[in-house]
């Protein structure tokens, strides 16, 4: 009896792999997300950014120059963070374009980096214009240490709060850089989760702000622990000096 040979390309098609090896299935490449802070000189903005790179405070930087931090691996994203002098006029249009997130610094012991607060109100409000997707604005009054010394603060949190309502911000910290690393990451784990929360990604973008870190401990009551990665790699460049 002569035996049934199935066509070649039948043969081919029985031995090609399975489906699944040709979806395209590759590691998924981390999200970027970028930042941009802004705010009056001294407030700590760079001690913020170095606090979050590497957990670890400095209190005393070079104001003339730009830094940009980069972070990897936290919240499954990689973050570049830019830092630029506070002394000089506010950062282009072009820079606020492409930030994911705008962050504005003051100090509770100066009322003049507050006041600074206000006028940039108005460069963020053009960049929300320009953009199809409005770049998330956060409101941190540092230096919340200096609540405890007498005569030390000179910004009140209501007045915290109510300029955060003012400028449309999304959320408003009180946090302390130098005495709590916890606070600066639950900053950027609320940037983080504004983010997903903005029409395009998953979720909504809800208008109203929203109150977390003091140096109180209500920031653990508020907020479950996030897990932050045991390895993350970071790089700082900078960008020399802007005249």
């Amino acid at each position: 009896m002569e035996r049934f040979s199935p066509p070649a390309a039948s043969l081919k098609k029985r031995i090609s792999p399975p489906i699944a090896w040709n979806l395209g299935l590759t590691t998924k490449e981390p999200r970027i997300i970028k930042v941009i802070l802004l705010g009056h000189q001294g407030v700590g903005k760079t001690a913020l950014a170095v606090r979050f790179a590497t957990k670890r405070y400095i209190g005393e930087y070079d104001c003339t120059i730009e830094r940009v931090y980069k972070v990897d691996s936290f919240l499954d994203a990689s973050w570049e963070i830019t830092d630029p002098p506070g002394y000089l006029p506010p950062p282009s249009e072009l820079k606020l374009r492409f930030a994911d997130a705008i962050v504005l610094v003051y100090s509770v012991s100066d009322r003049v980096s507050f006041d600074e607060t206000s006028r940039l109100r108005f460069l963020v409000s053009h960049a929300r214009k320009t953009r199809k997707v409005p770049p998330v604005v956060i409101l941190i009054a540092n230096k919340a240490d200096l609540t405890y010394t007498p005569g030390e603060r000179v910004v009140s949190t209501a007045e915290g709060r109510q300029r955060a309502e003012e400028i449309e911000a999304q959320a408003f910290h009180e946090i302390s850089v130098r005495e709590s690393v916890e606070q600066v990451m639950a900053v950027f784990t609320e940037i983080f989760k504004l983010l997903t929360e903005l029409p395009g990604n998953s979720g909504q973008q809800t208008n109203s702000f929203r109150v977390r870190a003091s140096t109180d401990g209500t920031l653990d009551a508020l907020r479950r622990p996030s897990p932050i990665p045991l390895k993350r790699r970071f790089s700082i460049s900078v960008r020399g000096t802007l005249h």
